[in-house]
């Protein structure tokens, strides 16, 4: 009788909360990755895996952000690497997603609590069709990687051989995801800095993986109209930001490195441009780097560092606090200026629980990665703007990095692990784990009196 109360008591403590059950599917699949990644099978012959950082990679991979305290290309075997790839998948398409569509091609009924587990996993206010979104986002996620596998196995062929038959799929699946992960020789990009098919393949793959389905999807059912007018609200505010975003970082990038002898330098007017145009869109959490950021110059460090914090689509493969929440504020702090008391963009007003929702995650967000810097602050010698880096890209679930990774010392690893799985699940998801409260709702509302700001 005690082992049933007890046992109901976990149930409704977990179901209550949604965002328990999303926290502890990643939480349980990090700690499955650890274990697999430390058996002897997982590293090359002759090395040895800590726990530290068997336990960094699982974390780094399933939260798709591609920082590694070991170099991927040499460490590990190819069981290991099989092993990232999978925990990358589950990562970028999303756990719940991914024991979803199992559960359906396996006949299972699936129930309202998983139901309601899935709606928070791929960003879904309400339940209706969601289980057609979840087979839809699956063979779109599976058709772009294998796409993206074939042109990366093309174009790696005349550089690493018959491996290429193998590591194009699992580089699509890591760029696709925007996991940040090289499944090569670390060094090959920085000499394919103009290979225009390895660029444009690569971009593509981070832009759509980063972009977000359901965007995605609204731009697929209106593509026989071709009407910008036509798309919802959201799906306007990702294109227009996303290209704004680009082009910015673009023109920044370009500008500031442009005689840098250790970057732009050195490279031909067009290679220059495709730099700069890949390191404007890795920053958007793909981590997959074509120039040393070790040798950038710290504006560029600084201007990264705000694009990581950005990130990506919400219900996409990337991190971050998302170019719709940035969004939102700023078009909310719009109407201080403009004589408006609602937030409104192309004809549309946005609630002001939305409002409310994106300056929270942008607050809790900005604090976190403070917190965490400080701490990385006191406990290594790095420059402050290298450590700030090292966390944003961890938030971000981008896999930038400045060299620094693999020298912080255990306890910096296991902060930048929690910093990575709070960037993945998201803060509020983190904090609502816990903080999540159901109150009635009040009859009456308390007297309004001003706060000077």
């Amino acid at each position: 009788m005690w082992k049933n109360t007890s046992k109901n008591q976990v149930q409704q403590y977990m179901q209550h909360n949604p965002y328990r059950l999303l926290a502890l599917s990643f939480f349980a699949t990090m700690t499955i990755g650890t274990i697999l990644l430390m058996l002897p099978i997982s590293h090359a012959q002759g090395l040895s895996t800590t726990l530290v950082d068997a336990a960094f990679t699982a974390v780094s991979c399933v939260s798709v952000t591609g920082l590694s305290t070991v170099d991927t290309y040499h460490h590990w075997s190819l069981f290991g690497k099989i092993v990232m790839v999978i925990l990358i998948q589950l990562g970028g398409l999303g756990i719940v997603s991914f024991t979803t569509i199992i559960a359906l091609v396996l006949g299972r009924r699936v129930g309202l609590k998983n139901r309601v587990l899935l709606s928070e996993d791929v960003g879904q206010d309400g339940m209706k069709g969601l289980l057609h979104i979840t087979k839809k986002l699956t063979i779109y996620t599976f058709c772009v990687e294998i796409i993206g596998g074939i042109i990366y196995t093309i174009q790696l062929y005349p550089y690493i051989g018959d491996a290429a038959l193998y590591t194009g799929i699992m580089q699509s699946i890591s760029s696709f995801c925007n996991a940040g992960f090289i499944f090569f020789d670390n060094d090959l990009p920085y000499a394919m800095v103009g290979d225009v098919l390895f660029n444009m393949n690569t971009m593509a793959l981070i832009v759509i993986g980063g972009f977000g389905y359901l965007a995605t999807f609204d731009i697929w059912s209106h593509r026989k109209l071709r009407r910008f007018v036509d798309l919802k609200l959201h799906t306007k505010i990702m294109l227009v930001g996303t290209t704004a975003l680009i082009l910015l970082g673009t023109i920044i990038f370009l500008g500031v490195e442009w005689a840098n002898p250790k970057t732009f330098g050195p490279l031909p007017i067009w290679n220059k441009i495709m730099a700069s145009l890949f390191q404007s869109i890795t920053p958007r959490t793909a981590g997959i780097a074509t120039v040393d950021y070790n040798d950038l110059h710290p504006i560029t460090l600084f201007i990264t560092i705000i694009f990581m914090f950005i990130g990506a689509g919400p219900n996409s493969t990337g991190g971050g606090v998302k170019i719709s929440t940035i969004a939102v504020a700023f078009l909310a702090s719009r109407t201080l200026f403009n004589n408006r008391s609602d937030t409104e963009v192309f004809e549309r007003r946005i609630s002001l629980i939305t409002v409310l929702k994106a300056n929270g995650i942008i607050f809790l967000s900005i604090l976190f990665v403070l917190f965490a810097t400080c701490y990385l602050a006191w406990d290594e010698p790095y420059d402050f703007i290298r450590l700030l880096f090292e966390v944003t890209s961890a938030f971000g679930t981008v896999g930038l990095t400045t060299g620094i990774t693999p020298n912080l010392s255990e306890s910096s690893k296991w902060v930048l692990m929690l910093v990575m799985f709070t960037g993945r699940v998201g803060v509020m998801t983190v904090i609502g784990t816990w903080a999540l409260r159901t109150a009635p709702t009040k009859p009456i509302s308390y007297a309004e009196e001003r706060v000077l700001l």
